[in-house]
């Protein structure tokens, strides 16, 4: 009995550290040129996110609860899109929706190719694998940034986990076991059972060359039921309320990368022979064109830099 009551307040002054830290620190990590880059910045566009929901068994099992996630995307997005409005830069979400990437099977590889880059890269930020905070995504975010004419992509990894009513009481009858062993050495300990938690990543990334300059997570604080909409969308606007506000001056235009080619929206003065009502509609055309998988992401690229440099 004595070996039980030992292990059990071992297990009571992990648990009371690992509380005591909880919400205590922010995960806030920059590029060593990030403050430079950052004045640079003044249109964002935030990716497709990149996210999953399950329910957690009695027995461990995981299974999928794909109906909270438009919800859980929608939100996310949202309060993104809003706090980044608010500190003045211009934001654009990435349409990559499902009927758009069954009729551009190039752009469902592309965006599978830079989620898997960008996983892997959360990775290695969370083993520390470098020792300044060097992390790119590479050209692969390139075809993104040229269709939504951004200096920065917005990705983000949200995972959200509720407890089964059988996983539910285990912790409760495993609460009251600690706090039977907390009590015999004069600690009063009312467990909490935690039923859901949600994590949360967040990536600013350069549109030129696709590192990663500014990134942030919610792990020392997962406690978001992600059916809860207040909860879920206080814990966003938590992640990206230290970005800071948009320092430059330029809107809508940037210069082109010195490696590649990029396309960059000219202003009205110098567009020749066309109106600029008759250049949209030509646009607008093309957008309807690359939506409805009658050409391609490269196609839509090249084609409106064509019609810009007109």
């Amino acid at each position: 009995m004595r070996i039980i009551f030992k292990k059990a307040f071992a297990l009571l002054l992990t648990v009371t550290f690992i509380f005591s830290m909880s919400g205590c620190a922010t995960a806030i990590k920059k590029h060593p040129e990030f403050a430079e880059r950052h004045k640079n910045i003044s249109s964002v566009a935030i990716m497709p996110p990149e996210i999953t929901a399950y329910k957690l068994t009695f027995r461990g099992d995981k299974l999928p609860m794909d109906e909270l996630i438009p919800a859980m995307e929608e939100i996310t997005v949202s309060e993104i899109e809003t706090q980044f409005e608010k500190k003045g830069y211009e934001v654009s979400r990435l349409d990559l929706s499902e009927d758009i990437l069954e009729a551009n099977l190039d752009l469902r590889t592309a965006l599978f190719d830079v989620r898997k880059i960008f996983n892997k890269a959360l990775e290695d930020i969370h083993k520390g694998k470098q020792r300044k905070f060097t992390y790119t995504l590479g050209s692969d975010v390139n075809i993104f940034a040229d269709i939504a004419e951004c200096d920065a992509l917005i990705f983000i990894v949200e995972e959200g986990v509720k407890k089964s009513a059988g996983e539910i009481a285990k912790d409760v009858v495993q609460g009251a076991l600690l706090s039977a062993a907390a009590l015999c050495i004069g600690v009063i300990l009312i467990p909490i059972p935690k039923t859901a938690a949600t994590i949360i990543h967040v990536a600013i990334v350069d549109a030129n060359d696709g590192d990663i300059l500014w990134y942030t997570n919610n792990q020392m604080s997962p406690d978001i039921d992600p059916e809860n909409e207040w909860q879920l969308g206080s814990a966003v606007r938590g992640r990206v309320a230290a970005f800071p506000a948009c320092k430059s001056e330029k809107k809508t235009t940037r210069p082109p990368r010195a490696s590649q080619k990029r396309l960059v929206k000219k202003p009205e003065s110098a567009i020749k022979e066309k109106e600029k009502s008759e250049l949209d509609m030509e646009i607008a055309e093309l957008e309807n064109s690359f939506k409805e998988g009658r050409i391609t992401a490269e196609e839509f690229v090249a084609k409106k830099k064509s019609l810009l440099k007109e």
